[in-house]
């Protein structure tokens, strides 16, 4: 009898709100919602916000005002992405759980139209993919952009190498104790890093005939000087930097890389400087010149602290040419991109707190750095940045 009362007592309620309230005789019309065709046009920043217990997400944020947000694109957990060498497309590669804490999964390759966001296809890859904090050397493509490179680990190496003519995967080239990818200048070629301290070579033909590894003599000794896997292209070399400092130049022209030259940009300074974080260096071409991100009292352990301070590193005299504090309460930079122009513009992603500043850089005035007021914020503490000029 109670519930019944009280069903009763609501059903009076609304009754009597049905006929107490009248309403507006004008019609309601809807808001109809629309989409641009396209981002809106000058430079732009890609920057990955990588999620491990949901969807990863790309951020596009205007390169001269940071606030203005142009887009977003969506991917699965752990994603790595990357750009096309004519920055006309944008690619994810990530995992599709079916379950999200248990059971099978689905390793994908998403491919998007840069300026309008919009996904035009997607190519199914190896289970085998490396499930990994954000990596620049983990999703490459070949010269000639025929082919994508993805970095796969069980934890045992390999690299899934997808036709993208095709729009399917051609075979997978293992590299076990080695970790990656550095695609050649020219061929079906890319070259690793490989725990003896060598830099190895891998090759394959059209039809996914995978010839020999050619490995180079030790390049670095990775329990003494260990090496990071983020590596620059300058000109024809690769540039590699250690936990402990040191500057390594490979050629990797030939189908053997070899060693062109190292040296220190630490020696002689003190305060235990070393470099931390994830990509931690950028190529500068106009000026010739590395930024990296630095920290002091270095530590075996310490090489994905956040920086103190940014050094600029010259490639012509081999010197740092300017030491820039980061001047950021608690910072977490540990990512840097940089412009190619004369007069840089320097990107750093604080994984701390999730956002990314922007520096302008004075050549004339010994590389002088000033940060800017805008920044970007809420995108993410798994981060790289990515540069799109157009």
């Amino acid at each position: 009898m109670r519930y019944k009362s009280v069903l009763m007592l609501s059903l009076g309620l609304l009754g009597s709100i049905s006929t107490t309230f009248s309403y507006a005789e004008d019609e309601f019309v809807p808001e109809v919602l629309t989409v641009e065709p396209s981002i809106a046009p000058g430079p732009s920043i890609f920057v990955l916000d990588q999620s491990w217990d949901g969807a990863s997400w790309v951020h596009i944020r205007s390169a001269e005002d940071l606030t203005s947000i142009k887009g977003s694109l969506s991917a699965g957990v752990v994603s790595q992405f990357a750009m096309s060498k004519d920055g006309k497309s944008a690619y994810t590669a990530s995992v599709y759980a079916k379950r999200i804490m248990s059971g099978p999964t689905e390793s994908v390759l998403e491919e998007f139209d840069a300026k309008s966001l919009v996904k035009k296809r997607e190519i199914i890859l190896s289970p085998k993919m490396a499930q990994s904090a954000p990596q620049l050397s983990y999703l490459e493509f070949s010269a000639d952009g025929k082919y994508a490179y993805v970095q796969n680990a069980t934890p045992a190496t390999s690299v899934t190498v997808v036709d993208m003519e095709a729009g399917e995967v051609l075979t997978e080239i293992p590299h076990p104790g080695c970790v990656g990818i550095y695609p050649a200048l020219k061929g079906n070629r890319f070259s690793s890093l490989c725990g003896d301290g060598t830099v190895t070579s891998y090759s394959f033909s059209a039809d996914g005939k995978v010839n020999n590894p050619v490995k180079s003599a030790k390049v670095f000794d990775a329990d003494d000087d260990p090496v990071y896997v983020h590596v620059l292209r300058v000109d024809n070399d690769l540039v590699l930097t250690s936990f402990n400092g040191n500057l390594y130049r490979v050629s990797d022209a030939d189908e053997k890389p070899s060693l062109v030259d190292k040296f220190s940009y630490v020696e002689g300074v003190e305060g235990e400087w070393a470099p931390g974080g994830v990509a931690v260096m950028t190529y500068n071409k106009a000026n010739n010149v590395v930024f990296m991100t630095m920290h002091s009292k270095a530590y075996n352990g310490s090489h994905k602290n956040g920086a103190e301070e940014i050094w600029t590193i010259s490639l012509d005299s081999k010197k740092v040419v300017s030491r820039m504090p980061v001047d950021i309460e608690d910072s977490g930079i540990s990512s840097l991109a940089v412009t190619d122009g004369k007069d840089p513009i320097l990107f750093a992603h604080d994984s701390e707190l999730g956002v990314v500043y922007r520096f302008t850089i004075d050549p004339k005035a010994d590389f002088a750095a000033t940060l800017q007021e805008d920044i970007a914020e809420d995108v993410g503490h798994y981060d790289i940045v990515w540069i799109a000029d157009k």
